[in-house]
């Protein structure tokens, strides 16, 4: 059950100002704010719309140079910062949540969760939502214009990124519960039991979500009730998150298979095997996936039937999801760098080496390139 707590358990650390909550000459919590058709150039939520196909705006003008540094004192986890209006949004291994100006680098506020927050954040409305990996009470819905946790909710435990569909937050619970709230009160709307943990990042159509668990299943559901539609089963289990392209459903399994599912029926299209474990999830954006594999490969494929355009292989492993513009594929990798590939060839149109590894997915804003590393730090290309 949904518990109402707008003060207690939660610290709200000094730079919630009455300043920041209510002068609109500075970065205001109204900043939170977005709804989902928003301008395009919003990410309010990882792989930035439902479907999570992880295309990104750019255009990006290399080569890039750094602008800003932030540091947010705790690593990352895999949660991928967000972004609304000029306010970027991340959640820290240390159970904070924080907001930067992402035209400049500065803090504008965090909030303290305690419990680990190693899941992507969701914008829905006035209302931010994040999950953590605590045993109770692991959902939390903050009211941006009073700055204030406004419901905490037990979602089974979140490691995957919830999204934001039709006036419902979905999240993929370590408990193998996949849940619907209502972002304004906290109000679970369906439940329904997967059978094994849900550790992969859900994605959904207008009607219908799609989620994988940790037992290799995949299945469909209603949007309206969580009814289950269709199931497919695949040789190992899923730890990388979902992407629907197309009226495909792209899943990427540790058993090395990438799987293309009809997303109405769950009938299998083709599979392509990746030679390598796959942890993150593909990016899918003007015919081509792009995936990502643990031999540090990057390849790209035909999405109507996967057959090999490219491939680049990085010094380490490759555990992230790329970002896709027109102009240039974004890969971070465990050999400190991040690349700029070509999408038509795969060759390296710019690199960065960064001080330390990185295990989160990259984001590109605008013009910005946003980089969150194992060295607590958020780096911002321009």
């Amino acid at each position: 059950m949904t518990r109402f707590h707008p003060y207690r358990h939660f610290i709200l650390l000094p730079l919630l100002s009455a300043a920041l909550a209510l002068s609109s000459g500075c970065a205001s919590l109204q900043r939170f704010g977005l709804t989902l058709d928003s301008a395009s150039t919003d990410v309010p939520m990882h792989g930035r719309i439902p479907s999570r196909s992880f295309e990104a705006s750019g255009p990006l003008t290399f080569p890039l140079t750094l602008t800003w540094d932030y540091n947010a004192g705790a690593g990352f986890g895999n949660s991928v910062p967000v972004v609304v209006g000029t306010t970027l949004i991340i959640g820290t291994m240390q159970g904070e949540l924080h907001a930067v100006d992402i035209t400049t680098g500065k803090k504008l506020r965090s909030i303290k969760t305690f419990a680990p927050i190693s899941s992507s954040a969701v914008v829905s409305g006035k209302f931010v939502i994040v999950g953590n990996e605590g045993e109770e009470e692991n959902l939390l819905g903050i009211d941006t214009e009073e700055g204030i946790v406004l419901w905490r909710a037990n979602a089974g435990g979140i490691a995957a990124s919830p999204l934001a569909v039709r006036d419902l937050v979905i999240t993929a619970g370590l408990d193998g519960s996949l849940r619907a709230f209502r972002p304004s009160s906290g109000l679970e709307v369906w439940r329904t039991d997967t059978g094994a943990p849900l550790r992969s990042a859900p994605c959904a159509s207008d009607d219908a979500v799609y989620c994988a668990n940790t037992d290799g299943s995949v299945s469909a559901h209603s949007l309206t009730d969580g009814k289950q539609l269709w199931s497919f089963r695949a040789k190992n289990g899923f730890f990388a998150g979902l992407t629907l392209f197309d009226g495909v459903l792209y899943a990427a399994s540790r058993d090395s298979n990438l799987y293309a599912l009809d997303a109405a029926n769950g009938a299998l299209r083709f599979s392509i095997a990746a030679g390598s474990m796959l942890m993150s999830a593909p990016a899918v954006s003007n015919g081509t996936i792009v995936l990502t594999a643990l031999d540090g490969t990057v390849t790209a494929y035909n999405a109507a039937d996967g057959i090999r355009k490219w491939t680049f292989t990085a010094r380490n492993a490759v555990n992230t999801t790329p970002a896709v513009t027109t102009d240039a594929v974004i890969v971070t990798a465990l050999d400190q760098f991040v690349y700029a590939l070509s999408p038509m060839d795969g060759t390296v149109l710019w690199k960065q080496h960064m001080e330390s590894r990185i295990k989160t997915s990259p984001l590109v804003w605008k013009n910005s390139l946003i980089i969150a590393a194992e060295d607590r730090k958020i780096h911002c290309f321009r």
